[in-house]
């Protein structure tokens, strides 16, 4: 009898770990929805990146290559 009821009490944890994570779960998609709202909004201070820290690209140029010539690499 002893193992039917910690097999009892195990699934009920189980069953109470599985409801957390999916509060957990819709927590997350909720905070990604809202702070993907804020970075639209262009009244929301720093949402947005500066312009000046975007990394300039050279069209054709993979950025590891572009930082090799800028360090006077091959």
């Amino acid at each position: 009898m002893e193992h039917e009821e910690q097999a009892e009490k195990l699934q009920r944890e189980l069953e109470r770990l599985d409801e957390h994570s999916d509060e957990v779960g819709e927590d997350i998609d909720g905070a990604r929805r809202e702070w993907e709202a804020k970075e639209d909004d262009p009244m929301v201070p720093g949402a947005q990146p500066d312009p000046g820290d975007e990394e300039e690209s050279v069209p054709g140029v993979a950025a590891d290559e572009e930082t090799l010539s800028e360090e006077g690499g091959p």
